[in-house]
């Protein structure tokens, strides 16, 4: 898939941002899901995943395309962003992570495809298959980046881009969310680990984690401020999963 890279410099001598938003389903979770799906057996009779955000609005771009039911397996806020979305697919409410994973271990009992987007390490070869094209453009478009920065959600993302980037020399980091805060799409890793079981296990001692800002509120402003603060912020790439550049 031919993927144009939404790149730019949205401040004189700041950062990079790759604008995930622009993309279709409006992150980057489509072109992960979209490597994915050339994996996903022809007889699965839908998708169903645990997601009240962005995965949730890329398998439902996905299942339209070829033609396979969608279900989003979520809790209520989760249930009031996607529709507010234009999220197509069905909805299943529920009020714990025990709860969803049975509901989605239903599906999947019936022969619908299940990614287990938190524990599916391959799923980090599909960020590192359109990671590397990323690469490749940023490399030609701004030579002058070294280090690239994003959010730490199921974790797929930040390790597919630490195996693209950094054997060419390219410094990786992950933002959490501070202690006792949250952000949307983010995860704190030692409250909510798998455990051995999470994809994100294997490589916990190679990705460096820190934590963003106490008083930032939302991905973007974070991911910003974080490479603004470093020494030279023109040699940072900020991965921003599903915002829209500020300008047409």
């Amino acid at each position: 898939m031919r993927v144009d890279f939404p790149l730019s410099r949205p401040g004189p001598g700041g950062p990079v941002v790759l604008w995930g938003g622009a993309l279709p389903a409006g992150s980057l979770k489509y072109l992960t899901f979209a490597r994915y799906m050339e994996s996903v057996s022809p007889e699965a009779r839908g998708l169903v995943e645990l997601s009240g955000a962005s995965t949730a609005l890329a398998l439902d771009a996905l299942g339209r395309e070829r033609g396979l039911p969608v279900v989003a397996v979520t809790d209520a806020k989760g249930t009031a962003y996607l529709r507010s979305r234009g999220f197509g697919g069905e909805v299943r409410t529920v009020r714990g992570f025990n709860e969803a994973w049975e509901v989605a271990l239903g599906y999947e009992h019936q022969g619908w495809c299940w990614p287990r987007q938190l524990a599916n390490g391959a799923l980090v070869e599909c960020v590192e298959s359109w990671a590397t094209r990323l690469r490749e453009r940023v490399r030609d478009a701004f030579p002058t980046v070294r280090s690239v920065v994003c959010g730490f959600g199921t974790g797929a993302t930040v390790v597919g881009l630490h195996r693209a980037f950094t054997p060419l020399g390219y410094d990786v980091v992950a933002l959490q969310p501070a202690p006792g805060r949250t952000m949307p799409g983010w995860r704190r890793w030692v409250e909510q680990s798998l455990g051995e079981e999470d994809l994100f296990y294997p490589y916990r001692e190679q990705v460096p984690l820190e934590a963003a800002g106490a008083t930032c509120t939302d991905g973007l402003g974070a991911l910003l401020a974080h490479a603004r603060a470093e020494h030279r912020p023109e040699e940072v790439l900020v991965i921003s999963h599903d915002a829209r550049p500020p300008f047409g």
